[in-house]
């Protein structure tokens, strides 16, 4: 059985910035997956942006202390006025 958090989070985006995080501690034999979810985090009307984001997987290495981690990045694709968003970190993780 896996477990899911939230392990990071981007209070605003601006429209197409991109941002990445390192996560690490995952032992060698764990399965670990990613996903966001993104908020509209602009005063205009909901209707008045398409709300989108992009998450790549990075590089995947070893790390000090017989751990793995793996960078994450999240790129704003919102489309419309004022397009800021805020987006969370979410991991799936299974031993």
């Amino acid at each position: 059985m896996g477990t899911v958090a939230e392990v990071f989070s981007w209070r605003q985006l601006l429209w197409d910035e991109e941002v990445g995080v390192w996560m690490q501690g995952y032992g060698e034999n764990e399965y670990v997956n990613f996903s966001i979810t993104c908020r509209l985090a602009s005063n205009v009307p909901p209707a008045a942006v398409d709300v989108k984001a992009q998450m790549n997987l990075g590089t995947v290495g070893p790390h000090p202390g017989n751990v793995w981690g793996r960078t994450v990045w999240v790129k704003n694709m919102s489309v419309g006025p004022q397009p800021f968003i805020s987006v969370k970190l979410h991991r799936f993780r299974q031993s």
